[in-house]
């Protein structure tokens, strides 16, 4: 039996899996989480075998996460992952109405552990409202630095509600009291690359009910989910898997 509920498996392959990683939920265990649910254990038990990460979500991010179920291949899948032809999309719930037109791409340099990295996402707005002053983002990193989307929807004046790091400590105060917000309002949408075998993987995370319930009370509900119909998918339930606090 195992000690927690298993977790959505969105897509499943001969080497690899892909799950709903759930907010609040760190992907592996670190110095100061010894003792963490992580989902390197949830999916290693609901599995019965050893997984491997192939990529990272911040521990407020929900949606899709890819695991390997041995290194080579969660090193070929990382390698994939970087190529042109695959695609990462995000949700980014922000403050602020948007006001741009199209697409647009922010391309600045990110510090990293190596030193200044090149960063490039493109950002477009699936709806946005002036009561409440928020928007709702699609966002397609092109590169995949530490907290790229974070960073760049903010250096659009944009910042993720509830981004305690990058974010508005005003503003997420306002709607953590007045609309119950909890998390970071980022969710990855959907993974698109091509698999070693040849074929393509594009899988899609529905929303997870705490976002699901708050978005679809807001202005633009309506109108983002006809730009984005995956937003309509019945969201996942969050009895389903026990959070950490």
């Amino acid at each position: 039996m195992h000690r927690h509920p298993p977790v959505p498996l969105l897509a499943e392959g001969e080497r690899w899996v892909v799950v709903s990683k759930p907010p609040r939920v760190v992907v592996h265990r670190g110095p100061r989480m010894r003792r963490a649910s992580a989902m390197l254990q949830r999916v290693r038990d609901m599995l019965g075998r050893r997984v491997f990460l192939v990529h990272r979500l911040d521990r407020q991010t929900s949606g899709c996460l890819l695991l390997a179920t041995d290194s080579e291949m969660a090193g070929q899948l990382s390698a994939a992952l970087s190529a042109a032809e695959s695609h990462k999309t995000y949700l980014a719930f922000v403050r602020g109405a948007w006001a741009h037109d199209g697409v647009q791409t922010v391309r600045s340099s990110i510090l990293t552990e190596q030193g200044l990295k090149e960063a490039v996402s493109h950002i477009e707005g699936l709806g946005a409202s002036e009561d409440p002053r928020c928007s709702l983002l699609r966002v397609f990193p092109e590169t995949g630095r530490h907290h790229q989307v974070r960073r760049h929807v903010r250096d659009l004046h944009h910042p993720i509600i509830h981004d305690g790091e990058h974010g508005d400590s005003r503003v997420n105060r306002l709607w953590r009291e007045q609309h119950g917000v909890q998390r970071l309002g980022l969710h990855c949408l959907r993974l698109k690359l091509p698999l070693p075998d040849g074929s393509e993987l594009d899988v899609t995370s529905p929303l997870w009910a705490d976002q699901a319930e708050l978005w679809r009370s807001l202005p633009w509900w309506d109108r983002a989910v006809a730009a984005e119909p995956a937003l309509a998918l019945p969201p996942l339930s969050m009895d389903r898997v026990v959070l950490e606090a």
